[in-house]
């Protein structure tokens, strides 16, 4: 079983890395857990995916060039995000929401829809398998609610190898949040922030709403790519990226393109908790030394930090320096959740008033 986490799949997820008949290789993005199993399939191994529609479309190019025409009969279990309807505040769901179930149709993919009764789990399930026999790929399509949620919760702390007992040590992300503000009002108020999908932008958020702040929902993996954007077309404004280990190793390359362009305002800074937060605290499953990756990438400095006092001194750091800078911050989780900031502010406005904001 290959994965890319969804609160809709905690509960199997859980259970998953629990039972010594699988093998759990979590991927780092949708279309690579679609690869890792097609390679244990060509390697005459049973394989499938867990994956979620929002993430559907990092899977379209292994889908149809590589699945399609070789006939590698993967089965996916894919999550039904902004189906039949959006959520309040999700509205970063609603176009795979109305699109996925069509264009697997347009393809050809045979889709199969679960539903919470365990008998007719079960007939599902022999129906995809039946045509993965035929050497046909299979999707399983899951809505919201299927499954119940995991008895106990998930926590970040506890997916990371290096955790200590007691107390661990890290900063949370509204310990992160904090310092990042304090550096804008240290440095004369010049600084724009853009914060990554999930518990970050909610931190960020429940930090102090101000028009500077973009609060990135969805796209996980490119706020990176988004930031670099601001800052080599607005090279007067200081931009930090509020970033995640998960949504980094989710489209690592751009730590390649960052150095190759250099941008003398941009900091990057990674929470590094070893898990993703918001969809259950699923580990991330593997341990990177984002530091020197983004070194050998061409960043001009880097700087790791495992308390306030240390993020503090290293955003200090990045004021008297160019960048671009990489900050990785321990992280470790916080008892409190806030809201999603598209709950008060819609998504099109909250563009409109950063980039207001951006340009003077």
């Amino acid at each position: 079983m290959s994965s890319v986490p969804c609160s809709f799949f905690a509960a199997p997820l859980r259970l998953l890395d629990g039972d010594p008949r699988f093998r759990h290789v979590p991927g780092v993005n949708e279309g690579s857990s679609l690869a890792v199993a097609a390679g244990a399939l060509l390697g005459g191994e049973r394989a499938a995916v867990i994956a979620q529609n929002s993430g559907f479309g990092n899977m379209i190019n292994p889908l149809t060039s590589l699945v399609l025409p070789y006939r590698i009969p993967v089965l996916v279990f894919m999550s039904m995000r902004g189906w039949p309807a959006i959520a309040s505040g999700e509205e970063q769901h609603e176009w795979m929401g109305k699109v996925s179930a069509d264009w697997l149709g347009s393809l050809g993919i045979a889709t199969h829809w679960l539903t919470g009764d365990e008998s007719e789990q079960v007939e599902t399930l022999q129906r995809a398998l039946d045509g993965t026999r035929r050497g046909d790929p299979a999707f399983v399509l899951v809505p919201k609610g299927t499954f119940p949620p995991p008895d106990t919760p998930a926590g970040a702390a506890s997916a990371r190898d290096d955790a200590s007992p007691g107390v661990p040590r890290g900063v949370t992300r509204e310990q992160l949040v904090d310092a990042v503000t304090a550096s804008d009002t240290d440095g004369g108020g010049d600084q724009v922030v853009l914060s990554t999908t999930g518990y970050m932008s909610r931190a960020l958020f429940a930090g102090g709403d101000r028009p500077g702040n973009f609060y990135m929902q969805g796209s996980m993996g490119h706020v990176a790519s988004l930031s670099l954007g601001v800052a080599l077309s607005r090279p007067d404004r200081r931009v930090v990226v509020l970033d995640g280990d998960g949504a980094v190793l989710m489209h690592m390359g751009v730590l390649a393109t960052i150095g190759a362009h250099h941008p003398r305002n941009l900091v990057h800074v990674v929470f590094d908790n070893g898990a993703y937060g918001s969809t259950g605290g699923q580990p991330v499953g593997v341990r990177v030394d984002f530091a020197a990756a983004a070194a050998a990438a061409g960043y001009r400095h880097t700087h790791q930090a495992d308390d306030v006092a240390s993020v503090r001194e290293a955003l200090a750091a990045t004021r008297t320096r160019p960048g671009p800078h990489l900050l990785v911050a321990r992280g470790v989780e916080s008892a409190g959740v806030g809201s999603r900031a598209s709950d008060a502010i819609a998504p099109d406005r909250m563009a409109g008033r950063f980039t207001r904001h951006v340009s003077g």
